[in-house]
């Protein structure tokens, strides 16, 4: 967009970019203050107001824009924070127990694992004599492989659950995530109990999309062999973005190389077929005299260059992150076309502020993130680094000005969105730059048009498509390899602690800083400001992880199962189990849980993980944890167990070099500072012998681990049953004695016993339990006996995660949650 000449507007020489500002301002004000519905429609209409008074009468008008596009933000926002459904949608029914339920097929079903998993439009819910015409979407989980499509009708029973998150401090909002999705609740059922009962009528051009889709990959997997499964999932998620065979693995493999983003349809990917179509189209409009006469050339180019770019999103099936890629492209287009090309900033802003205006929770997306930082640090990195090309270069001396450029462009990129890359994924590519240089032209510039051009000729001659695919397949093998080595280098790729909001806010102004260092006076102070708050943030977190005195206990919320950090004073990191779903493939708790709160906490070493037994919901989180955070050694009770997870565990131990240590209750004590651990179970000899055990044997032979310091000390019990308690109970007697008891087998009847109460006298007892689990955990007899004692209970399942802090004479105490709301309460013991 044209800048305004005139000085008297001062910061609207580029209006788009305030006034987006200003709409994203709003936005963010809803996640704090949603309560403000009212204020905000009198703000709009009295910024409305004066704005249209200064345009009657002429005159500027500087902050009613702002403030009409802040309410106007806020309010577009509104209902998606705070929705208000109607009564016959499908939000009034989650968790009222089974529905026959009655929906559509929305989207292409993606089967993992022995899952297939799909979204449903729901449209009725019966059951007995009653029926409810509803509507809504949910997420469907088919135990099994489910053959449907999408439009395909279906009725199956089950119960739709709300979204429950893992509260734990900072954790992801998973239940905000999927609203922003528009997606309610979720179901589960058995392949054979989904009944197809019809087919809803698509459109035209639905019925030619997805007959497209599904010739084109019969195609893609007849143009390969066996030995050719990734080149040709690769293949179709680049031509027509269909991504259900990349598997987690493959994922890693070009996220590690730093080229993860080759294998979503994104900006990159419609910008390539924007800039090819572009140069097509130009040099087919230069044969037409009249419009060169004209200077039209390049405006009939542009406008050309729309419709394979609107083609190619609806190939790709018009993802989100592909919608708001076209979106963007069709406004830099809409600017050729129109003449007015002379700001790619105020452009960038343009397209930014017509997609928040169209679906403002684009905000939180990490694609939206991704793409708009990128394309800023490379447009707003260029035009201050000031590279231009010289025509009466030699040709060696321009090739090497290309190649500087592009390996600019790539530094850029990577530099502008290292933040978001750090924030969502704490991850980071050493060689990103260089494999962007190799993978980027063989990928973005041959593969994707060779893959494109096939798939149009696939429409009129087979044979000639099939050989186009065979082709680009073994263009991508030779990307896969270059994947492959850069990703198998052992630096590729650094896992980071997580940056906080002011971190990330310090980064953008010290990168803004060194960008304008020549060209404004104020630039080397602000450098020096950022360092010195850096300096300053750093320092803080330092005395957070290492000078701190006390000995903070952290219960982490990992739904049913165990987890409990300890941060030692010093800066000594324990972590007792690690949670865990019995396969780490459908979720991986230690990576999608546990990782990222120590990366909150900026925790990248743990010393000392303690495996209280081996089973699922203990162990598999471990896992991750032992793979990336530097693990010393691993506490465990010497049970021999032959489960994929304890193998794993023990692969990576041998992997990382971790000292596998078993101990038991003849061990002895570890003093580390002022905080002593003690092992009080199994006995010594529990597992002298290899043989098999029952599931309650191995429950008993948990490691009880008592942390102590000063006089306070905190109880951890693993699964231990009543047996078991009755020994630890003679055999320790008044050493039990502790502030803080995490209740043994999460509350389950079989186990805290009156004995072991007495014996432990706890003020505060944790239980670790998941909500609404199947196993009625923590039952109701184990509460009452808790109450009985004076004891305050606290579980993860209806608190999120416990925090506690002990200065070794008392014990502070604060959950994530109170029982019936989000308000946080601290408590001292």
């Amino acid at each position: 967009m044209t800048p305004s000449t005139d000085t008297s507007q001062g910061s609207y020489c580029r209006p788009a970019i305030p006034v987006t500002l200003a709409l994203i301002a709003g936005i963010l004000l809803t996640q704090g203050l949603p309560g403000l519905a009212i204020p905000a429609l009198s703000v709009l209409l009295a910024a409305a107001a004066r704005l249209a008074i200064c345009l009657r009468r002429d005159r500027p008008a500087r902050w009613s824009p702002l403030l009409a596009a802040m309410a106007a933000g806020y309010l577009a926002m509104l209902p998606w924070v705070s929705p208000v459904h109607g009564p016959d949608h499908v939000a009034h029914y989650l968790d009222t127990g089974y529905w026959r339920i009655h929906g559509t097929v929305a989207d292409s079903p993606l089967l993992s694992y022995g899952r297939t998993r799909l979204l449903l439009d729901v449209d009725r819910l019966s059951r007995e004599a009653s029926s409810h015409p509803v509507r809504g979407r949910i997420r469907l989980t088919v135990m099994g492989e489910a053959n449907l499509e999408p439009g395909d009708r279906v009725v199956f029973p089950a119960s739709i659950r709300a979204f429950r998150n893992f509260q734990n401090p900072g954790g992801f909002d998973y239940r905000r995530h999927m609203a922003f999705e528009g997606i309610q609740g979720s179901a589960w059922a058995q392949a054979e109990k989904i009944q197809r009962i019809g087919k809803r009528n698509r459109s035209a051009p639905g019925r030619l999309i997805h007959a497209a889709r599904h010739q084109l990959a019969r195609l893609i997997d007849s143009a390969g062999g066996d030995a050719d499964a990734d080149e040709k999932a690769v293949l179709k998620a680049l031509v027509f973005g269909d991504r259900s065979g990349i598997d987690e693995e493959l994922r890693e493999r070009f996220n590690r190389a730093g080229v993860g983003h080759l294998l979503a349809i994104s900006g990159l990917h419609v910008g390539i077929v924007a800039t090819l179509a572009f140069g097509f189209f130009r040099r087919v409009f230069s044969y037409f005299t009249a419009l060169l006469w004209r200077g039209w050339g390049r405006q009939w180019a542009a406008a050309a260059t729309l419709v394979p770019v609107l083609a190619y999103g609806l190939l790709a099936g018009m993802s989100a992150s592909t919608q708001r890629a076209e979106v963007m492209v069709a406004v830099f287009l809409t600017a050729l076309i129109l003449g007015r090309t002379q700001d790619v900033m105020n452009t960038l802003a343009v397209a930014a502020l017509l997609i928040l205006a169209l679906f403002p929770p684009a905000l939180f997306s990490i694609s939206f993130q991704l793409s708009f930082a990128a394309v800023l640090a490379i447009v707003y990195g260029l035009e201050k680094i000031g590279i231009a090309g010289d025509p009466a270069r030699p040709p060696a001396r321009r090739a090497g000005g290309r190649l500087a450029a592009f390996v600019l462009v790539s530094g850029l990129a990577i530099a502008g969105t290292a933040p978001a890359v750090l924030l969502h994924f704490n991850q980071t590519s050493v060689v990103g730059i260089a494999a962007n240089l190799f993978l980027v032209p063989v990928v973005g510039f041959v593969a994707v048009p060779a893959g494109l051009v096939s798939a149009f000729v696939a429409f009129f001659f087979e044979p000639a498509a099939n050989l186009g695919f065979w082709l680009d397949i073994k263009i991508l093998h030779l990307a896969l390899m270059g994947v492959d080595f850069f990703s198998g280098l052992s630096f590729a790729a650094v896992k980071t602690v997580t940056p906080s909001l002011v971190e990330i806010f310090l980064y953008y102004l010290a990168g803004w800083a060194l960008l304008n260092m020549r060209k404004t006076a104020v630039a080397p102070w602000v450098l020096a400001a950022a360092i010195v708050l850096a300096a300053g943030d750093g320092a803080y977190w330092y005395y957070q992880r290492f000078w701190q005195p006390d000995l903070k206990v952290t219960a982490i919320d990992v739904g049913q199962g165990g987890c409990t950090l300890m941060e030692l004073p010093g800066g000594g990191i324990v972590l007792y189990d690690g949670g865990g779903f019995s396969d780490n493939r459908l979720f991986d708790m230690g990576q999608r849980v546990v990782a990222p709160l120590l990366w909150r906490k900026k925790i990248a070493t743990v010393d000392i993980l303690v495996l209280s037994h081996p089973n699922a919901d203990h162990l598999n989180g471990l896992i991750y944890i032992a793979r990336y955070f530097n693990v010393r050694e691993l506490w465990s009770n010497g049970d021999v167990n032959t489960t994929k997870g304890y193998g794993e565990l023990m692969a990576v131990c041998r992997e990382q070099d971790i000292v596998v240590r078993t101990v038991d209750a003849d061990s002895g004590k570890m003093v580390i500072g002022p905080v002593t651990l003690s092992v009080l179970n199994p006995s010594a000899g529990f597992y002298s012998q290899v043989h098999d055990v029952d599931q309650a044997y191995r429950n008993n032979g948990s490691l009880v681990v008592k942390a102590a310091m000063g006089e306070t000390a905190f109880l951890f019990t693993g699964d231990i049953e009543a047996r078991t308690e009755s020994q630890l109970v003679q055999r320790t007697g008044r050493g039990l004695a502790s502030t803080v008891l995490f209740a043994p087998h999460h509350g389950s009847r079989t186990s805290s016993s009156a004995e072991l109460i007495a014996a432990v006298a706890p003020a505060v007892v944790v239980i670790s339990a998941g909500a609404g689990n199947r196993f009625g955990f923590p039952h109701p007899e184990v509460t009452d006996r808790y109450r009985a004692a004076g004891s305050r209970i606290l579980c993860t399942c209806t608190h999120g995660a416990i925090s506690m802090r002990s200065d070794g004479k008392t014990v502070h105490v604060q959950p994530e949650m109170a029982s019936c709301g989000p308000t946080r309460r601290s408590r001292i013991f």
